[in-house]
């Protein structure tokens, strides 16, 4: 469940227990894992990123044997999964952060029966909510009997890639090599990176974020389909920021909404909430966290200097709670998402509900796509995952 939709799943989580401990290999259930399939493809592929679609595309194509690589234009793996470890007592999700379902979802992630491995999550059910409404703060905790998702306690939504997914296909993966052109019209794909260096392959899995898509950071030969750039048209990525401040004294609930047009939960134009980052963490540091996206994030997304977006976000602050905030404060980290090369954005909002479905097909039976901005119903790290185990089923069937 999201925040978008917890008046729409009532109780759903609420009520149930604060942890959960969970063996990705516990249960025997078939519908927690991707069956197996027939594979009728023995060329190679190239994988155009190395976020959480790219590097569960590099995981299956490695467990079927296959010659592939993976580009990234950053020095790092993770995109939009990242994390810091020595700002808290506890590691913070500077990106993804919370579970939009049951957890055994890592467990289908990962498509491995063999493994075993212990992760505890937090019931992410809160139980102070608050509204800063017309100028002043309301409570609002009987909300919270409507509201629960799950969250890592001690780990992160990296860590499960770094630890389960990434170890095995660390040799393939190409670190500052953006893409900057994509040539289809031979037998072959040939990629070329901003050096100037070609990689050639029988297939292609994108999975850059849609923002490169929209600015035309990728030249296709031929031209990117004309159905595909209007359905592209139809799809925004806006700004997106999460910042992670330390008071020495806590003064703020466990989450703070801010009044939208439609009510607290006004999703059309984004979202903006203040949560307390280490909500059953077992940490005695007082961390608060800023989450948003849209219109609400781009006063924030826009300001480039990092001293001037703290004042600003402490003025914010002040003003919800009485002058304390600029009081108390310790320091903060800051991930702007929109500011982030190869990324500039939160994630994918879809305007038509045939965009997607459009955006999601196969160029020629060679060019893939996977990622948030194709997943099923929402866009979430699941999701992005899942939809890398689509485009590696098709192109190793060979259906295209």
């Amino acid at each position: 469940m999201t925040r978008k939709e917890f008046l729409t799943h009532v109780g759903t989580l609420g009520l149930s227990a604060p942890f959960l401990s969970y063996l990705l290999s516990a249960c025997d259930d078939d519908d927690l894992f991707f069956p197996e399939f027939d594979v009728n493809f023995s060329g190679k592929v190239l994988v155009i990123g190395a976020g959480a679609a790219g590097l569960l595309a590099g995981h299956v194509l490695n467990r079927y044997n296959i010659d592939f690589e993976i580009l990234e234009a950053s020095p790092q793996y993770g995109g939009r999964v990242k994390e810091i470890s020595d700002f808290a007592d506890f590691p913070i999700d500077l990106g993804a952060e919370w579970i939009h379902t049951d957890p055994n979802v890592l467990a289908r992630l990962l498509n491995d029966r063999d493994t075993r491995a212990e992760i505890e999550f937090i019931n992410y059910a809160p139980d102070t909510l608050n509204i800063w409404k017309n100028g002043k703060l309301q409570k609002r905790n009987f909300f919270t009997n409507f509201y629960g998702e799950y969250k890592f306690k001690n780990t992160t939504w990296f860590n499960f890639f770094d630890r389960y997914i990434a170890p095995p296909i660390w040799d393939r993966i190409r670190y500052e090599h953006p893409v900057v052109e994509i040539d289809y019209s031979g037998n072959q794909v040939a990629v070329t990176t901003l050096s100037g260096e070609t990689f050639e392959a029988d297939r292609i899995i994108l999975t850059v974020p849609l923002t490169q898509l929209k600015n035309n950071s990728i030249r296709f030969l031929p031209n990117f389909p004309p159905e595909k750039q209007n359905a592209l048209d139809q799809v925004e990525m806006p700004d997106g920021i999460k910042v992670f401040i330390e008071f020495s004294e806590r003064f703020y609930p466990d989450l703070l909404f801010f009044e939208g047009l439609f009510g607290i939960l006004d999703s059309s134009q984004g979202e903006r909430i203040y949560y307390d980052a280490a909500f059953r963490k077992d940490s005695q540091r007082n961390i608060l966290g800023l989450f948003t996206v849209g219109d609400p994030a781009t006063p924030y997304a826009q300001i480039t200097d990092d001293d001037e977006l703290i004042q600003f976000m402490l003025a914010e602050l002040d003003e919800i709670f009485e002058g304390r905030p600029s009081q108390l404060y310790l320091k903060h980290i800051t991930q702007n998402w929109t500011q982030t090369p190869y990324i500039q954005g939160s994630y994918s909002h879809y305007q038509s509900d045939g965009a997607k479905e459009i955006l999601t097909q196969p160029i020629e039976n060679k060019i893939f796509f996977a990622g948030e901005a194709y997943a099923g119903d929402e866009s979430t790290v699941h999701g992005a995952g899942e939809s890398a185990y689509v485009a590696v089923e098709r192109i190793l069937r060979g259906i295209g």
